[in-house]
Formats: C-alpha cells, sequence, structure tokens
C-alpha cells in the first residue's frame, strides 16, 4: 500500500530540511570554493537519487528552453542546474556573515543612475525575478547600499525550515514579507517609495496568469503587474546571474524599459500585457543560462 502524497510531500519537506542544515554544520567552516565543491557534489547525487521527480519537471522545462530532445545534453544542464542551485545554498549560507562594506565591494552594478532615478521618484519599485542565479543576493547587496528593500516570498509548510530560510534572508537586510500577506503591508511600502521584490515564476490558487513564455502558454504570479498598476509603482524586471568563475561578485542586471508601460484601464488586461512583457524580458537570460534557472515544477503544461 503506498503512501499518500500529503505524507510524502511532509516527510519530502523534512528530508530538505536537514539536508540543509547538515549543509550549514559541513560548509559553513570551509573556504568558499570548497564548499561548492562539496555542495555540487551532494546536489548531483540528490538528482540521480532523491529529486527524480524534481528532474523530470526540469528535464521537461529544458526541453522547451533549449528547443532540442537530446536527452544526453538535457541531462547534463538539468545536473548543473542542481550544483549551480547547491552553490546558491553555499552563498545563502555564508552571506549573512559579510559586513556591509564586503557586501558593497562584491557588488558589480553599472546601473545606478537608472536606479536612482527610479527610487528618488517616490513611486515605490517593483523588481520582478526569477528564481535564477543568485536572486536573493542581488536584493541584499543592493540593500547594503541603504535602499529599502522588501521581499516577498513563498512560506515554507514545514515550519523549521521556513523559521531557518526567513531567518537568514532577515540577516541579509531583506524585510521578508510572506506571499500570503499581499496586502496592506505591501501597499504601504511602495507608497513609502520603497523597493519590493516578487518572484514571478510562481503560481498560486489566486493571483496566477497565463501568458507566453517561449513560444507556449505558461502559468506565472500576476502579483508584480497587479500590484503595480494599483499603486503607480516602477516595475524592473531583473535577474542575478553567477559568474562563471565562481568568485563571490553579484552582479543584477536590470531592465528599464517597462517604466514608461501605459495602462489601458482594463485591469486584466493590462495585468496580462505586463506580465507578459516581464516574462519576455527573462527569455534571454534563461537562454543563455538554462542551468542557472531553478525551476522543478513543469512550467508548461504540455511539457
Amino acid at each position: 500500500m503506498g503512501f499518500a502524497p500529503a505524507v510524502v510531500s511532509a516527510l519530502l519537506d523534512r528530508v530538505v530540511y536537514w539536508l540543509f542544515r547538515l549543509t550549514i554544520v559541513v560548509t559553513r567552516p570551509l573556504p568558499l570554493r570548497l564548499g561548492y565543491r562539496v555542495a555540487g557534489s551532494v546536489s548531483a547525487v540528490c538528482y540521480r537519487t532523491i529529486f527524480r521527480g524534481h528532474r523530470k519537471a526540469l528535464m521537461a522545462n529544458l526541453a522547451r528552453v533549449l528547443d532540442s530532445d537530446d536527452a544526453g545534453m538535457l541531462d547534463r544542464v538539468g545536473e548543473q542546474s542542481f550544483r549551480n542551485f547547491g552553490k546558491y545554498v553555499i552563498d545563502f549560507i555564508n552571506f549573512p556573515s559579510l559586513t556591509r562594506d564586503e557586501m558593497q565591494r562584491r557588488l558589480r552594478f553599472e546601473q545606478w543612475d537608472e536606479l536612482n532615478a527610479a527610487a528618488d521618484s517616490g513611486r515605490g519599485i517593483i523588481i520582478a525575478t526569477l528564481h535564477f542565479g543568485n536572486w536573493d543576493l542581488g536584493a541584499a547587496a543592493l540593500a547594503a547600499y541603504g535602499y529599502k528593500i522588501n521581499a516577498v516570498a513563498e512560506t515554507f509548510p514545514y515550519p523549521p525550515m521556513n523559521d531557518l530560510v526567513q531567518g537568514s534572508r532577515s540577516k541579509l537586510g531583506l524585510q521578508f514579507i510572506g506571499s500570503e500577506r499581499t496586502g496592506p503591508t505591501v501597499f504601504r511600502a511602495l507608497r513609502r517609495g520603497e523597493m519590493l521584490a516578487i518572484l514571478v515564476d510562481v503560481v498560486t490558487d489566486q493571483g496566477s496568469i497565463e501568458v507566453d513564455f517561449f513560444g507556449a502558454p505558461a502559468k506565472v504570479s500576476s502579483a508584480a503587474a497587479r500590484v503595480a498598476l494599483r499603486t503607480n509603482a516602477w516595475v524592473i524586471p531583473a535577474i542575478v546571474a553567477r559568474d562563471p568563475n565562481d568568485d563571490m561578485a553579484i552582479a543584477p542586471v536590470l531592465d528599464f524599459s517597462l517604466r514608461d508601460f501605459v495602462a489601458s484601464g482594463d485591469a486584466t488586461a493590462d495585468a496580462r500585457d505586463l506580465t507578459q512583457r516581464i516574462m519576455a524580458s527573462m527569455e534571454p537570460h534563461v537562454r543563455a543560462h538554462p542551468d542557472q534557472w531553478f525551476m522543478y515544477r513543469r512550467m508548461w503544461a504540455d511539457a
């Protein structure tokens, strides 16, 4: 007799939590590059064993992104994605111990004029991003320069895991807002002219919208677009790709082209149009670095 899905999910939550705790204990004392190697090896084993369902979903997503049915190539990219996620975990573990000065020195960013113009507008800024590269650390690096940054993030169903992850985000200088609380708290932050980081490659029971992504319909979050339309905040798609040399540099890339989006007055159509433009901005980065997109659920229904 098989286990109920809820039981399997609960057990997997606990496995992930204790793997994360073990990773912290084993890797935090290590030099960064050695920590990367350890986490990469563990992630590769997990890719082949524990997370077979996630592996299958990732392979289907990569087939769409890379427009390929070469199973061997997709498998290699998929394993590298898991390895890169392991490196993300190592960075996540180590960055809270960095000082503000160290964080500032590691930031490679040349778009200060555009960012400051947006910040000085008083409209508030919505940074729309993906589970890609080092997304948490890009926001943390800007926080080190004094920008007020709030991050909307999913609440983990296993409370110890949620406390561990969100506590680490708080140490990075981010104000965490649970995705179930994206109401008055979000609007107040934007009215104060602060930044709000939102992941768009997620699906919720409410607020999801279907747009074209890599030539096929995909459901994503419309939260960034809906909040922007209600508050007149700037929408800035952004990614933080990992450097090929695995150094500690943080290099966000922000797209300011949506700042002049003009709403038609049809709330549903405007949310879809703005979300579509956000996802179109992300496509070149995902195509260039498919092994840095950590999308371990099926993104497309026909995949």
